[in-house]
């Protein structure tokens, strides 16, 4: 069974921004052929706000992230892509309208494999990164650390869908939404 998908959980400041995110994103996949198809999201209202949760099943973001959140809400979000067995990618976002901006982006993938080129070298890791997508969320950015140093909680996940991101997922105390 492939695990291709895509995952995003943004936490903006009302439903109505919510929607009209989930509106944007889900049209920009439906605008590519092949990867709308499957796309669902909800937004709920929390106690900052409301959050935002989306799964596309068999979506690849292909790079196309930043195009995601144009025009975003002030907010945060998690992006977590499934390559199947090229990896998965985890993504912090600062969403500004002003300019949304990742600020930590890593890449793992079965040790056995070759790493895909043009994803590996989009990471963004290190201790800055680290402590950029960690204030957003009130979290300890030695815990991502820890998961760059031995990303094995990570690899021994790969090929069941959701599981290899519940590592990045407790740390900013979020959940692989279940829509």
């Amino acid at each position: 069974m492939s695990t291709y998908g895509l995952v995003i959980v943004a936490d903006v400041p009302d439903v109505e921004a919510g929607e009209r995110l989930g509106e944007h994103i889900a049209r920009f996949l439906a605008d590519r052929p092949g990867y709308g198809e499957g796309v669902v999201y909800e937004v709920e209202e929390t106690d900052e706000g409301a959050r935002l949760s989306m799964n596309g099943q068999g979506v690849v973001a292909d790079h196309k992230e930043a195009s995601f959140f144009t025009d975003a809400p002030v907010g945060r979000a998690v992006i977590c892509g499934d390559g199947d067995e090229y990896g998965v990618v985890f993504q912090v976002w600062k969403l500004d309208p002003a300019g949304s901006e990742c600020v930590y982006r890593a890449y793992v993938q079965d040790p056995e494999l070759d790493p895909e080129p043009s994803t590996a070298a989009r990471s963004i890791t290190g201790t800055e990164a680290a402590a950029a997508a960690a204030a957003l969320y009130g979290a300890d950015p030695q815990r991502l650390l820890a998961l760059e140093a031995d990303p094995s909680p990570v690899v021994d996940q790969l090929g069941i869908i959701g599981s290899p991101f519940d590592p990045w997922l407790k740390i900013f105390d979020r959940e692989w939404p279940e829509i």
